[in-house]
C-alpha cells in the first residue's frame, strides 16, 4: 500500500494558515483485501476528472467514538463554513452538497495509528481531542492506494473534534481535486507549498495566507505563485487544476457574489 501524508501543524493567528507537516511516502505491511466500488459521480467526495462546474461534493464523516447526536450536530457549522470557503476559493464552482455523519466507527483509535485505520466507507475521520496524540499536528490528509482501503476513495481527512476553520479549509483543499502532476514526491492533490522555499503568502497551501486563495501563475489572471525549490516548483495550484479540469474557470477574483448552494445533512447515531 502506497501512502502520502499531509500534516498540519498549529501556528494560528487571525487569517494566517498554519503549515502542514509535509508528505512522505511509505509502504504498509497491510494485506490487500477486496475493496468496494468507487463512488458514482453524483456521490463523489472529490471532483472527478473531466467534471464540469458547478460540482457538489458528498462527504461521509465518521466519529471514531460513540458520541451523542448533539456532538455530531455541533460539527455541522464547521462543514457549512468549509463549503462556503470552497465555494469562494473556486469562484462559485465547488461546494459540499451533502455531509453524512456517523459515529462509533473505530472506538479507541488514536491519530498516531491513522495509517493503519481501515474505514472504507469514510472520507473524513474525527477523533476526540484526547486521542489526537500527534501534536503539534492539527490535521492531516492521507493519500493511499489501492483506493477504497483506508477510506472511500484514495484519500482521507483526519482531524480532532476541536479542529478550527483554517485547519479544515487547508485539509479540504488537499482533498478536493484529483491532480495528475508527478515528480518531486507530489501527491494526487494540492501539495503543501510551505515545505519548500521561498515562502508564498498568496496560497492556502503555504505557511500563511490572507485572504483565502489558491495561488495562480503563468498566463492565468492575478499570477502570484512564487517558484519553489522543490515540490511543484514553478507550477501554481490553479495552473495544475486547469490542466486536469479544463472545464473549470479562474478569473483571479478568489471569491464570488453567488450564494453558496445548500448543504444537506444526514445523521446515523449509534445508540
Amino acid at each position: 500500500m502506497k501512502l502520502f501524508r499531509a500534516l498540519l501543524s498549529f501556528l494560528a493567528a487571525a487569517l494566517l494558515l498554519p503549515a502542514c507537516g509535509g508528505h512522505h511516502e511509505s509502504q504498509s505491511a497491510l494485506s490487500t483485501s477486496t475493496t468496494p466500488p468507487p463512488p458514482s459521480a453524483g456521490d463523489a467526495p472529490s471532483v472527478p476528472s473531466g467534471a464540469s462546474p458547478p460540482f457538489g461534493l458528498v462527504w461521509n464523516v465518521g466519529f471514531t467514538e460513540n458520541v451523542s447526536m448533539s456532538a455530531m450536530q455541533a460539527q455541522l457549522p464547521k462543514f457549512i463554513q468549509m463549503s462556503q470557503d470552497l465555494w469562494n476559493l473556486t469562484e462559485g464552482q465547488v461546494w459540499i452538497s451533502r455531509v453524512r455523519f456517523s459515529d462509533n466507527v473505530a472506538p479507541g483509535a488514536e491519530a498516531s495509528s491513522s495509517e493503519t485505520l481501515r474505514v472504507p466507507a469514510l472520507d473524513v475521520v474525527i477523533y476526540p481531542a484526547a486521542r489526537w496524540n500527534v501534536a503539534p499536528v492539527t490535521g492531516e490528509v492521507i493519500f493511499f492506494s489501492p483506493s477504497g482501503t483506508l477510506g472511500r476513495t484514495n484519500r482521507r481527512i483526519d482531524v480532532p473534534d476541536n479542529a478550527n476553520r483554517l485547519t479544515l479549509v487547508h485539509e479540504g483543499s488537499h482533498f478536493t481535486w484529483q491532480l495528475s502532476w508527478s515528480g518531486n514526491n507530489l501527491p494526487p492533490g494540492l501539495d503543501d507549498e510551505y515545505v519548500y522555499s521561498p515562502d508564498d503568502p498568496a496560497c492556502v497551501m503555504d505557511l500563511m495566507f490572507q485572504p483565502l486563495r489558491w495561488c495562480s501563475g503563468g498566463s492565468l489572471p492575478s499570477a502570484n505563485h512564487v517558484t519553489k525549490n522543490g515540490g511543484q516548483g514553478a507550477q501554481s495550484c490553479w495552473e495544475q487544476i486547469k490542466v486536469d479540469y479544463p472545464n473549470f474557470n479562474y478569473a483571479g477574483i478568489n471569491s464570488t457574489s453567488s450564494p453558496t448552494p445548500p448543504l444537506a445533512v444526514e445523521y446515523t447515531d449509534t445508540p
